[in-house]
Order: structure tokens, then sequence, then C-alpha cells
């Protein structure tokens, strides 16, 4: 019997290959993981950033922003003083466009990505993501990110322009030094490649037919690598949180009686 199509994204691809028990709990089985609360504050100001950028493209007077928000306003224009390219069109642009939605189908499976900022001339295809991160990852770590990895692989699956012909960009805006001080916006780039291209589509093709081969069966296996369950939130629920300590003198607890008023 065929399995049903299901639409996958990066963060899906992020979860499988670190637990895929973790996996089906949330998209699955749809459990709710409970968000942190000092990361609660740093979503809502990554949120309202990305949201005054799309306003900002599509000519929406920004500035009664700013008495509101004077560290959101001062973020933007440093931006906007670092990297006007973001802001302005250039000559021989063929789309330029946030939030830019493109979809893949794949091995039986719809991949579908939402580029902050697409750029697209005859000749060259730019990917830009607004990051608000307090202390960016290490450059490395996001060339292997599958975020970078999929927007790249879709856009080149998906427009007429080759590998080498596409670069993704990495906006760092509210990063700050070792001792808390606010740095100048800063970005990642990321140039892609036929090679790149090609490891891309094998690593899909892996984990999607090793996804439906999971979903054939009962239960996605655990990770191997317990440090990842010390603050995963499904940690009792698989069995391995820390264990409760029982008393040692059970007999010598005091039984309760329960009695009917």
């Amino acid at each position: 019997m065929s399995l049903p199509v299901i639409p996958l994204s990066q963060a899906h691809l992020t979860l499988l290959e670190s637990c895929p028990r973790r996996f089906q709990y949330i998209f699955n089985q749809s459990l709710a993981v409970p968000a942190k609360p000092e990361g609660q504050e740093a979503a809502r100001w990554g949120s309202q950033f990305h949201l005054l950028m799309q306003q900002q493209a599509l000519g929406i007077p920004i500035d009664v922003m700013a008495p509101a928000n004077s560290d959101m306003a001062d973020k933007l224009g440093a931006l906007r003083q670092r990297a006007p390219h973001l802001f302005e069109p250039s000559a021989g642009e063929q789309l330029r466009q946030n939030e830019h939605q493109r979809t893949l189908a794949f091995n039986g499976y719809l991949f579908t990505v939402i580029y902050d900022l697409v750029v697209l001339t005859p000749d060259s295809g730019l990917i830009v993501d607004w990051k608000t991160y307090l202390k960016p990852p290490p450059q490395r770590t996001l060339a292997h990110d599958w975020q970078t990895r999929l927007y790249l692989y879709v856009l080149a699956e998906t427009y007429h322009l080759s590998p080498g012909q596409l670069t993704m960009a990495y906006w760092f805006v509210r990063h700050r030094d070792q001792r808390g001080e606010d740095l100048p916006p800063s970005d990642y780039r990321f140039a892609y490649g036929l090679q790149q291209h090609d490891q891309t589509r094998a690593d899909l093709t892996r984990l999607t037919d090793w996804l439906s081969d999971l979903r054939q069966g009962d239960e996605f296996p655990q990770t191997t690598v317990l440090d990842r369950c010390g603050h995963c939130p499904f940690q009792i629920r698989c069995q391995r949180g820390p264990e409760l300590a029982l008393p040692l003198d059970i007999e010598g607890i005091e039984e309760i009686c329960l009695t009917h008023p």
C-alpha cells in the first residue's frame, strides 16, 4: 500500500537525523513541545523583525515603529547602511521577493521552502535569510545545516539557473560580542556547486527512503546519542529520563487511611 504524500521542511530533516523517535512524536503524533521561557522573547523579536522586513519591501511606512521599538529600528538602519543592495533593486533583476515560497516533489515527498528574500537575475540567484541570534553558530555549522542545503537545492531544481550560479547569505542583525555589546550586521555567504548539489540529492534520497521504511512500522528508533536526551521534553516518555528515587525504607512509610465523610 502506497504511503500518503506528506510535506517536509528543513526542520523535519534535521530532527529525523537527530532523533527519529522525537520526529515521530512531534510530526506524526502532533505532540506539543513547550517553549522555553528564555527563548520566547527572542522568538518574538525575530518574528517582529521578519514582519518589519516584509512591510518595508511592500512599501509600507515603518517610521511609526521607531518609538515603539528603538532597538529594532536601530538594527534595521544599521543593516540598510551596511548592505543597501538588500533594500534597493538593481538593473537586470528578474525577481526580487520577500517570503518567496517554492515547493519541490521529491521521492514521494513535498519539500517546501520559504525564502526571507530571493533575488534572481539571468545569471545569478541570491537567497537571503535574516538571523536574529544573539550568538551566531560557527559558519561551518551553518554550511552543513539542512536549511542551507535544502534552500539551495530546491532553487536549483525549480529555476533555470545552474547550482554554480547560486549563493545563500545569512545576515545576523542582532548579534553581540562576548561582553554583550552590540555588533554591526554581518553575513555568512555560501557559494553552491554541482558537487554539493549531487551530494544533497543523494542524502535526500537516503533520508526519504529511510523515512518511508520507518512509516511502515509502529515506532521510530530512538537516538543512540544519549547526550541529546538530557534536555528533551520526551525523555520520560522514552524512558531515558532520570530515575525517580524511591525511599529505601518503603515499609516505614506511614499508611494514610482514606475514609469517606
